[in-house]
């Protein structure tokens, strides 16, 4: 489940955020000040920001300094009565991802939340694949760079939404992924595939990896929800 914590200090504003985000399946995390905005970020890990600037204590500029100080690739999205040019440039130089301005569509910050979660995780993903060496699982060994999985002397091609796919579960080990964000990643606006076509993308891959693909060990079915890797 995609975390996403709001560090508003507006209570009206950060309720309604809140059970909006939770309705479309986010993990919400909250602060109305800047200090305990900027300690959850800290203890609660979130795959996205959404940060107002006028705050109590630690404005939103001096937490998007910090935060980008520790990290340079967690989403950002600026949100602020300020609308004068000179305020979204400053919040750009700083690191911020995105800014939106009040009174603004709920349906709009949704939006762009989660264009900007899609494109943070593929420019994550095509880091780590510049970086990626051979990943090997079980008896299988994952060469992300030319689609192929080399089980017990055996090669197999795999297809761009399989390596997509098998991209998004080992990058995240252990870690549910469900099928909803299986489609925003490896689909995105493109096309809307049935939770059947993802099931059938997963079938083919355990052929392709597992010894015994009927009892899978590593692409594992978490009932309900999705998908997990366990190496």
């Amino acid at each position: 489940m995609r975390k996403v914590l709001i560090i508003e200090d507006d209570r009206t504003i950060v309720e309604a955020l809140a059970d909006t985000f939770r309705f479309h399946d986010f993990e919400v995390a909250t602060a109305v000040n800047g200090k305990d905005g900027y300690r959850l970020f800290a203890r609660r890990k979130p795959d996205l920001i959404i940060l107002d600037i006028m705050l109590p204590g630690l404005d939103g500029y001096d937490i998007c300094k910090k935060i980008r100080k520790q990290d340079q690739h967690i989403p950002i999205i600026m949100l602020t009565a300020k609308s004068q040019e000179s305020d979204k440039l400053l919040g750009f130089e700083l690191g911020a991802d995105d800014y939106v301005t009040k009174p603004f569509s709920v349906k709009e910050l949704v939006a762009r939340v989660k264009a900007v979660l899609k494109r943070s995780i593929r420019e994550n993903q095509k880091i780590k694949e510049e970086k990626r060496e051979p990943v090997k699982v079980g008896k299988a060994i994952i060469n992300f760079k030319n689609f192929t999985i080399n089980r017990e002397g055996v090669e197999y091609t795999l297809s761009p939404k399989e390596c997509e796919i098998l991209k998004l579960l080992v990058g995240h080990p252990g870690e549910v992924i469900d099928r909803n964000r299986i489609i925003d990643v490896v689909w995105g606006d493109e096309y809307f595939p049935s939770s059947r076509t993802i099931d059938n993308f997963i079938l083919k891959l355990r052929n392709k990896i597992e010894e015994d693909p009927k009892n899978p060990a590593h692409i594992l079915t978490a009932h309900g929800s999705g998908y997990k890797f366990k190496q």
